[in-house]
């Protein structure tokens, strides 16, 4: 009995939890969250000579944010310049689908365009990408790390009881 194979763990086994203010007291951080590290700003990430004017403006526009969010660095650029390549391909497919409509004529009888299919691909690429870089929207403010007490002054609120 209890050997391998015998049922998994037991609910309520295992060591048990520390009250709060112990744990805080200990420095755990389980509960309190620890927040994002501190962290040196790395130094900005120049773009690279072979993007094309389309690509640049997505640079210019995207960069300073992703640099200010620490996700732009210089082991990151070749992905980096690989979503401003994903959101030119987009807005070209998308430009062309505009242009001749989302449905052609195929042997006299109506289909969907074929680039319905390479738009969507390209889509889900610059969404991945996005989510990647911390761009895409989260619907919720991002927390900085800034604004964490030091344990200096964690240890004089629990002292005090503040």
């Amino acid at each position: 009995m209890g050997g391998k194979g015998s049922g998994g763990r037991r609910v309520g086994a295992g060591r048990k939890r520390l009250h709060n203010v112990l744990a805080f007291a200990r420095g755990a951080q389980q509960r309190a969250g620890a927040g994002l590290p501190e962290v040196a700003p790395d130094a900005p990430v120049e773009p690279p000579a072979d993007l094309s004017p389309e690509e640049r403006a997505i640079w210019d526009e995207l960069a300073p944010l992703a640099m200010q969010l620490r996700t732009l660095a210089a082991a990151t650029r070749r992905s980096f310049v690989d979503l401003c390549r994903a959101r030119v391909n987009r807005d070209l497919c998308l430009a062309q689908l505009a242009n001749e409509g989302w449905v052609v004529q195929v042997d006299g009888s109506p289909k969907k365009h074929p680039l319905a299919i390479e738009l969507r691909g390209w889509e889900l690429r610059v969404e991945a990408a996005m989510a990647r870089f911390g761009l895409a929207p989260l619907g919720k403010p991002v927390v900085a790390g800034a604004d964490r007490p030091s344990e200096d002054e964690r240890f004089e609120r629990f002292l005090t009881g503040a």
